[in-house]
């Protein structure tokens, strides 16, 4: 019910309202065009006999202000429609903020972060931009048409109207009927765009890196999803244009027999026909907006369906974090309080106690974080000792500060112009500066660093452990 609500509210904020506000103003103005235009044939048809010229200028002012306002409408509508997108947008990252924050258990689930990652940055967004399109369309499309109709019945014969919905309601039960392998064929169309989006995200690695083992592995499948992608698309195209030519018809041979009828009665009447074969075009301009209307109409479950699909797939998993204890193996991993005395510092490394224990829960280590100091988790690889700082985060929550080895955290310092072992420093001094935490956690700090800089930062961290619970995870 949340996600259903978070779809509908993008539909029903003041940005789409006044949007589709203006587009309704637009659309009657626009269609008020026919009848302006009926009244001043009639009229000059009507006196064209006459010695003095016909008062016609009223009904062709209003005839050119309804062609030319609706396009400055259209244009305020589009402004509001560019707001709408963006603002859109924004909702999106704050419901994908709000389910996902803190929920650090599903942090190191590599699959799940390209496919949440996939749908924040391009599937989500895009879908988002579809959606607004898609409603101004199919709004735009639904008020075209039914004002339209509406002009003709009133201005020239009610029987347009009756026709029309003959029609439509023929058409409505073709395409009821044609639903099911629409939706089908979308589905796999849709599928197969989300399959190719995910082997493009690769190609960074794949591509650049230079390893040919990697890279044909990867060109196969994306060749593999590349044309299943283009066989996919052109099937839902094909299937939309042939059921395009079906409705096209139905739509057009009630229409064409009432304009007969209306010829045939109105034969003798040259004020009725002049005024007629005027709007004529505007009847069949009208037939070819139908098939879009309706259209786009069926379409509206797929979208909806596109978008709770979306928001579902970035929610969160209840409970992430117990999947991560069974990952431990607390029987294989130590620890070791530091000191950080003075006394016993020789070559700026931590010094430690003379024994280390082994930990036997998360529990452990969560009883050493009410105090200050330098405590040092070892242990051999696949052990879980990442994923022990992990539990300890999710635990302690905002009381705790959690630096991975490999992160894109946002930081004041600028670290892309640094080395490994500079950039580290700015981003502790900046944590032991800015960040009002208890207890800081370091995975593997020192990987990659060499022995002046582990040195370096070592006591650097001595003098956080004296503010701070420090707890690393150490490479050597």
């Amino acid at each position: 019910m949340k996600i259903r609500q978070q779809v509908s509210s993008l539909l029903t904020n003041r940005w789409a309202i006044g949007c589709l506000a203006i587009l309704t103003i637009q659309q009657l103005l626009e269609s008020s065009s026919t009848i302006w235009l009926v009244k001043m044939i009639a009229i000059i048809t009507e006196h064209a006999n006459e010695t003095s010229p016909p008062d016609f200028v009223p009904y062709l002012v209003l005839y050119l202000a309804s062609l030319a306002v609706p396009y400055i409408l259209q244009c305020f509508a589009f402004i509001l429609k560019i707001t709408w997108k963006q603002e859109a947008q924004r909702s999106f990252i704050n419901s994908f903020v709000a389910s996902n924050k803190d929920n650090i258990g599903e942090w190191s689930n590599k699959g799940l972060k390209e496919e949440k990652l996939s749908i924040l940055t391009a599937e989500g967004p895009q879908a988002l931009q579809q959606l607004i399109d898609y409603v101004w369309d199919l709004y735009t499309y639904f008020l075209s048409v039914f004002f339209n109709i509406m002009a003709l019945s009133i201005i020239l014969e009610p029987l347009f109207a009756v026709a029309y919905f003959i029609s439509v309601t023929c058409v409505i039960i073709v395409m009821k009927v044609k639903r099911r392998a629409q939706r089908q064929l979308t589905q796999k169309a849709l599928s197969a765009r989300v399959d190719l989006c995910q082997s493009l995200l690769a190609a960074w690695d794949n591509v650049l890196l230079g390893n040919q083992y990697n890279y044909k592995l990867w060109e196969e499948k994306t060749t593999q999803r590349l044309n299943r992608c283009l066989q996919r698309n052109v099937a839902l195209e094909r299937f939309d244009q042939l059921l395009a030519i079906f409705v096209s018809l139905m739509t057009s041979i009630p229409s064409l027999m009432v304009v007969v009828y209306y010829l045939m009665m109105n034969h003798n009447a040259p004020v009725k026909l002049s005024a007629f074969v005027v709007i004529l075009p505007l009847l069949f301009l009208i037939l070819s907006y139908t098939y879009q209307t309706l259209s786009l109409a069926f379409r509206w479950s797929m979208h909806k369906s596109k978008l709770v699909a979306i928001y579902r797939t970035i929610q969160s998993t209840k409970d992430a974090h117990i999947p991560l204890q069974k990952k431990i193996k607390w029987s294989k991993i130590q620890i070791t309080q530091s000191t950080s005395d003075d006394d016993n510092q020789t070559d700026g490394e931590h010094v430690s106690l003379p024994a280390s224990y082994t930990l036997t829960s998360c529990h452990d280590l969560l009883q050493q974080t009410g105090q200050s100091g330098r405590l040092t988790i070892r242990g051999d690889n696949g052990t879980g000792k990442s994923t022990a700082l992990m539990l300890v985060k999710n635990a302690l929550e905002k009381r705790a500060f959690f630096l991975p080895t490999q992160n894109q955290l946002s930081f004041l310092s600028e670290t892309n112009k640094y080395s490994t072992g500079e950039s580290l420093k700015n981003r502790l001094t900046e944590i032991l500066e800015k960040v009002d935490a208890d207890v800081l956690l370091l995975d593997e700090w020192d990987a990659n660093l060499d022995k002046e800089n582990r040195e370096r930062l070592s006591a650097l961290i001595d003098e956080l452990s004296k503010k701070k619970c420090v707890i690393e995870v150490r490479h050597r």
